[in-house]
């Protein structure tokens, strides 16, 4: 399916510390050629139609290194910066959803998932449509996402508010936050479920890799 006329930009978080990788998933070869994660997910949102696709990388020192393994891609994508270092994924969400130029939904996907599902986003699309979306008191979902999950999900940009309160009082856990927003939630089929691969430690990279037989 493809994204063109929706105008949704993409995010990925890519400034944490990988502590428990012991080094930087954003740069682990998981592609056929030996691309790396980063890059496996800018592609697949560029070929979904996506316009915008920013990475938000924490500091200059890490969107130097990323520069470097993105190669062709730079002219579609683009880099932010943490407003509030070391807070975590709340920082690098803020700092992308800043940037956006038009209020609406970006989607959003951490460093360390390989895997897009075009079909799974093709079914959240229409919640975030202004004549189909679920309503409250409250409005528009601000959240359109799956049960437990907080990424390879929708985020309007009407976020950065309650971001910016609760990354200045260091507030900092997101499911704490995604708690305090107007959430929609979708079930993932069968064939969705590999969306939320998530390989943020050596054994699953490893699991992953041979699963692939990539390497």
């Amino acid at each position: 399916m493809s994204l063109l006329l929706s105008g949704v930009p993409g995010v990925i978080l890519a400034g944490g510390r990988s502590s428990r990788m012991g080094s930087d998933k954003a740069l682990l070869p998981v592609g056929t050629q030996g691309d790396v994660i980063l890059r496996v997910v800018a592609e697949q949102m560029l070929t979904l139609g996506m316009h915008d696709v920013v990475v938000s990388v924490g500091d200059s020192e890490r969107e130097d290194a990323y520069r470097l393994r993105l190669g062709g891609l730079l002219g579609q994508v683009r880099f932010v910066h943490d407003t509030y270092p070391d807070c975590g994924p709340l920082a690098g969400l803020h700092a992308a959803l800043s940037s956006m130029q038009v209020p609406g939904y970006a989607f959003v996907m951490a460093c360390d998932m390989p895997v897009l599902s075009g079909a799974l986003l093709a079914r959240m699309l229409p919640l975030a449509s202004e004549a189909a979306a679920p309503r409250s008191e409250a409005g528009m979902p601000q959240v359109i996402r799956t049960p437990n999950q907080p990424f390879h999900a929708l985020y309007h940009t009407s976020v950065t508010s309650e971001l910016k309160q609760r990354l200045e009082r260091h507030e900092l856990r997101l499911m704490s936050l995604l708690d305090a927003l107007h959430t929609v939630e979708i079930e993932p089929q069968a064939n969705e479920e590999k969306a939320f691969v998530n390989l943020n430690t050596p054994e699953l990279y490893a699991d992953y890799v041979r699963s692939k037989g990539n390497l």
